[in-house]
């Protein structure tokens, strides 16, 4: 136990050190946002890796593989096909980002389409951030209260509270900045801790892959498809390929050439992460084979980690959780505040100084924080409570965004029924039908959200600005 905190201590004070260092380069809005648009490639790779993985994908799958196996690994396929794709353009968003001073998608709609697309846009993607941003809180929450609860009683909301307020403070201080050069170093640590020691301990432990193929049924080592695989995959498609944190790295990035070197790499560490956390879960079964009542498979990582290896190991896991989900909520915190300060305020009032909206920025990251913190006192079930925000975003911005980004015959009233019809299909689909015949939600929405996008472009006879 002291020696989880002491790992942890040396954590929060590196990244405090990071934020109070780099704080005074967030001086104006592009620089609290974008970093000032001068960032090199291995922060953008290892920022971008570290916002991928979060609680869903490394408590979250770690637990789907203790219980169907190495199936678990498949919608990771889908993640990284889109973000395949999305290194595809990722230098373009750099790129026209630079030379039209875009901040952000919502920003990207209102210059083609003007400001009522780009309010829709926006309150999607502020409900979509401030939830995901709550689920990583229930993680790191989760995390905290299993180690400390023994020695100090501690409980679930007292541990959400922790971590909310060590996030909101040095995401406040620093901005983007801070994000993402703590991002590098949470990356660092995610990647040598639960990327390679854990699964290589895990393993040998085991007896190595050998013996754990000789331990377990066939049916762990076969890919296979399901209703909840299947749906999984087709939001994290969806979701990745308009992802605003993914947006916002590929406009903070110096060049084009950077954005999409930083995304490719990025895109790498991602496929190896997540067959590193498949295999810790398959192994975890074999070591691990029974749970105490009342502790959801996604708290396996910690439990297993705590019954079967040296403390040190622990320690570090430990810490790791906690920074995998930091990583995760800071980004979205930062999104958050920039939805609201930047997109939907100056779609009201668009008068309003940077140096104020700079100030409201900093303000509203503790505001949105406070909300995020709502969101996970309600919802306890990670992986659950983060589809649940991204398949609404997938339905509703997915496609508008892309086309946004990519075609010229999109029209005004194309995005805007796009929008709309692709979030209101897909709410009623799930909310009121339950979705009917096992189509999952997302698949009913993008699919509408497609086709009005069409109509509508084909019905407006509008000029629209393309920007090239």
């Amino acid at each position: 136990m002291v020696l989880v905190l002491i790992v942890l201590m040396i954590y929060f004070a590196a990244t405090a050190v990071i934020s109070i260092v780099l704080q005074k380069k967030s001086k104006n809005l592009e620089g609290y946002y974008l970093g000032q648009r001068n960032l090199p490639w291995p922060v953008i790779m290892l920022t971008f890796a570290a916002t991928w993985i979060g609680a869903s994908s490394t408590l979250g799958k770690s637990g789907l593989a203790y219980e169907i196996g190495i199936s678990a690994v498949l919608p990771t396929f889908a993640t990284v096909f889109a973000f395949a794709v999305f290194c595809l353009f990722a230098g373009r968003i750099q790129r026209i980002g630079q030379k039209y001073h875009i901040l952000s998608i919502p920003d990207l709609i209102t210059k083609r389409f003007g400001r009522l697309p780009a309010l829709i846009a926006s309150a999607i993607i502020g409900w979509t951030v401030i939830g995901t941003a709550g689920t990583q809180m229930v993680a790191s929450s989760k995390i905290l209260q299993m180690v400390m609860a023994d020695d100090w009683e501690i409980s679930y909301r007292a541990a959400l509270v922790v971590t909310t307020v060590i996030v909101i403070a040095y995401t406040t201080l620093s901005g983007f900045y801070g994000v993402a050069y703590t991002d590098t170093l949470q990356g660092i640590l995610l990647i040598v801790v639960i990327g390679v020691a854990l699964p290589a301990a895990a393993l040998a432990k085991v007896g190595g892959p050998a013996e754990l193929a000789a331990s377990l049924p066939k049916h762990y080592f076969e890919l296979k498809f399901d209703k909840s695989i299947v749906s999984y995959m087709v939001v994290y498609l969806l979701y990745f390929l308009a992802g605003p944190p993914y947006w916002q790295r590929s406009f903070a990035a110096s060049s084009s050439k950077v954005a999409s070197k930083g995304a490719i790499g990025g895109n790498v560490i991602i496929l190896f992460y997540s067959f590193a956390v498949t295999i810790i879960g398959v192994c975890a079964l074999v070591l691990y084979p029974s749970f105490p009542k009342g502790v959801s498979h996604e708290m396996l990582i910690p439990l297993l980690v705590k019954e079967s290896f040296p403390p040190i190991l622990y320690a570090l896991v430990i810490t790791s959780l906690i920074a995998i989900v930091m990583s995760t909520i800071d980004s979205y915190l930062l999104l958050a505040s920039q939805t609201l300060c930047t997109d939907l305020l100056l779609a009201v009032h668009p008068g309003i100084k940077p140096e104020t909206q700079l100030k409201l920025s900093k303000y509203s990251v503790v505001v949105i924080g406070l909300l995020a913190l709502v969101f996970a006192l309600r919802m306890e079930n990670i992986l659950e409570a983060l589809v649940l925000s991204m398949s609404y975003f997938a339905s509703a911005i997915a496609i508008p965004a892309m086309a946004a980004l990519l075609s010229k015959k999109a029209k005004k009233l194309g995005i805007t029924m796009g929008m709309m019809g692709g979030l209101i299909s897909s709410v009623v689909w799930k909310s009121l039908l339950g979705n009917p015949f096992g189509v999952p939600e997302v698949v009913v929405g993008s699919l509408m959200s497609l086709a009005l996008l069409i109509v509508g472009s084909v019905i407006d006879k509008r000029e629209t600005v393309f920007l090239d």
